[in-house]
């Protein structure tokens, strides 16, 4: 079905304002040419931008032989999304800008309990974080949550978590102040939205969160697949040794035991941080606890990969401190694999920091943008 003027018009604008996102300055001209828009249509676009507050006239662009071209700038605080995730043991919080930076973020140690006290004590820590970095003169478009579990398909109910211990959909109504929406997200699918923003990631690849619990998402042209029971990617309850350790869920082999970023935090004194910094240190103990680590690290990449055939992005808490082992996990790897003798095809996330939090929140960022 064609779209009519008007819809043309909006996704004019929406475009425009995208592209502005993208740059830290940029002229009317340029952007006519980067849209294959006309002169006009952009001016018009530029104008209504400039009267709501996103964007804003920054002087002159260097001339390149005529009259010097006004210069556009986004005002990326104009609003602010915050994002929270929650796990077993901790809750991050994160503020994130129209440009998807992480402006601000803290992370505190919070055991999860199903109670009425948790969600206000929750409430009253996002708020006092807001009020701390100075946020709260700036509109907030949304609250994105994160949580270890099955999201219900609207994102307004949890429906099961064994990490969290929830055997039944639970709907959580947060008592904070903002009178804004507010969604529920699969942490390993927060994180994947935070690894696509903005739009420079390969169309289709499968995303590895290592975080406290282990979890994926299956990127295809673009678009997260979410499988019949919203379970697709839960590959930490993939078996890998039918007598092995024991998974938080009850069954046996599962990836989950493996690949927790427990396995390293633990031993560094609950700090990834800790288990990183002493292993840079000479720490031969939490050497070869690593090589196990990658042993079956290596293991799942390459499952992942013979049955994908896409490429694989390392995310999660872990995922952000293996810069300095990645050549190492790609020989590991290409040992196992029949096919290529590289794995470059392994790439590690953008986001070291709070990928969770800062995706649940980008999902109310990209709401807004669509609103222009």
């Amino acid at each position: 079905m064609p779209l009519s003027s008007i819809d043309v018009k909006r996704l004019n604008r929406i475009n425009l304002y995208r592209a502005v996102l993208r740059e830290d300055s940029v002229s009317r001209n340029d952007l006519a040419s980067m849209l294959g828009l006309s002169l006009p249509t952009v001016s018009q676009n530029v104008k209504d931008l400039l009267e709501k507050g996103l964007i804003r006239e920054i002087g002159t662009l260097a001339s390149t032989g005529g009259r010097k071209a006004g210069a556009l700038s986004p005002l990326a605080n104009a609003r602010v999304a915050l994002g929270v995730d929650i796990t077993r043991n901790h809750v991050c919080l994160a503020a994130v800008n129209l440009k998807g930076e992480l402006l601000v973020h803290r992370r505190s140690q919070t055991k999860f309990e199903n109670k009425t006290e948790y969600y206000k004590d929750l409430a009253k820590n996002l708020e006092s974080f807001v009020d701390e970095n100075e946020l709260s003169e700036i509109p907030v478009v949304g609250v994105g949550m994160s949580l270890p579990g099955i999201i219900s398909e609207d994102g307004a109910t949890l429906l099961n978590s064994h990490i969290l211990s929830i055997t039944k959909p639970l709907w959580i109504d947060m008592p904070w102040r903002f009178k804004v929406p507010t969604r529920l997200f699969k942490d390993a699918l927060a994180a994947c939205r935070a690894e696509q923003w903005p739009d420079t990631t390969p169309s289709s690849f499968f995303f590895l969160s290592l975080s406290n619990s282990v979890g994926g998402a299956l990127v295809i042209d673009g678009k997260i697949l979410h499988g019949d029971n919203q379970r697709t990617g839960e590959v930490g309850h993939m078996c890998v040794d039918t007598k092995g350790l024991t998974c938080y869920c009850g069954g046996i082999g599962h990836y989950d035991s493996y690949g927790s970023a427990l396995n390293l935090a633990v031993p560094g004194g609950g700090r990834l941080e800790g288990f990183f910094g002493s292993l840079l240190q000479g720490n031969q103990e939490f050497s070869h606890i690593l090589s196990a680590y990658l042993d079956s690290l290596a293991l799942m990449v390459v499952n992942l990969r013979m049955c994908l055939d896409l490429d694989i992005v390392i995310g999660g808490y872990v995922g952000g401190f293996l810069e300095p082992f990645i050549t190492e996990l790609r020989h590991r790897v290409s040992s196992l694999d029949s096919f290529e003798n590289n794995a470059e095809y392994i790439r590690l996330g953008r986001h070291k920091m709070e990928g969770a939090a800062v995706g649940a929140a980008l999902y109310f960022i990209d709401a807004f943008i669509k609103t222009v």
